[in-house]
């Protein structure tokens, strides 16, 4: 690991995490978040650093379709200014993505699934991959590219899926209400992606991996684990919506980053969700 890191998106979910491990570690760490300038055209005026972490990103898909205009231009400008900075200090680069794959041809899905945009930042997050691999290849410099799948952990936004369950789980009433209990999704805690991250900035890895647990977890198991950890147990109920277009599982295949970095996810689903669920309790009694 470089002794200087820059980290975009550092005030975000998990460049906050990321930015106390790399501390923890002894990096020096030069932060960038938003009221430090607009990613996608601010200077960047960041000297003596070797390696980059860009996570500055809008993330919340529902406001993709709503602010489009401006998902591209943080997701896919912020990304190429990042890569103009890389050039010029021919810097090594991880790149966070997403999960980029649409509607599953098949499972587990592995690097090589071919992409598929399902809503706007999906598509932002496919052109800024393309922009960083034209980069690595026509100026000579390492990027890693993290396909991270369905994060959770402390410090989320409570517009996500896990946080909003926990609202309603230690909140008032006696009912969980989703609004279809089927869909199964690979979760993955932030911990784990931040292991992977430290991991690829030490072996300076380039190229595409996957981050995730390998494992599938229905919204309809997620209420229960939370329910197991809570207090008291609440219903369950239904609204009976279903998405159009909605996509029944997924599962990553994360084989290629055990292999070549020696990565694999430690924090089991259960575990994570108690330790959020005590997180959350402990809010309330100092709120």
């Amino acid at each position: 690991m470089p002794d200087r890191v820059l980290v975009t998106g550092a005030g975000g979910f998990v460049g906050g995490h990321l930015v106390t491990a790399l501390e923890n570690e002894g990096y020096e760490v030069v932060r960038h978040s938003l009221q430090d300038g607009d990613i996608s055209r601010c200077t960047l005026p960041y000297d003596g650093v070797s390696y980059v972490f860009h996570l500055a990103a809008r993330t919340f898909v529902p406001d993709s379709w709503q602010i489009t205009r401006e998902f591209y231009d943080t997701n896919v400008l912020g990304a190429i200014n990042v890569l103009e900075f890389c050039r010029r200090h021919k810097c090594p680069l991880a790149i966070m993505s997403s999960y980029v794959y649409g509607r599953p041809r098949y499972l587990p899905i592995n690097e090589e699934h071919p992409v598929e945009a399902f809503n706007p930042y999906a598509h932002t997050k496919i052109l800024a991959e393309q922009a960083a691999r034209f980069y690595a290849g026509q100026f000579g410099f390492e990027v890693a590219v993290i396909r991270p799948f369905n994060l959770y952990g402390v410090g989320q936004s409570s517009h996500f899926l896990i946080p909003t369950l926990l609202h309603q789980a230690l909140g008032p009433g006696d009912t969980i209400t989703v609004a279809d209990t089927r869909p199964k999704r690979d979760f993955l805690h932030v911990r784990d992606l931040v292991a992977l991250l430290l991991l690829m900035a030490r072996r300076r890895a380039a190229g595409v991996y996957n981050a995730g647990s390998g494992v599938s977890t229905s919204i309809g198991e997620l209420v229960e684990l939370i329910n197991e950890s809570a207090p008291s147990r609440k219903r369950l109920a239904s609204a009976a919506r279903v998405r159009a277009n909605e996509v029944l599982e997924t599962v990553a295949d994360c084989s290629k980053a055990a292999a070549e970095l020696g990565w694999s996810p430690r924090i089991l689903m259960a575990e994570g969700i108690r330790e959020l669920v005590q997180d959350a309790r402990s809010n309330l009694r100092v709120g």
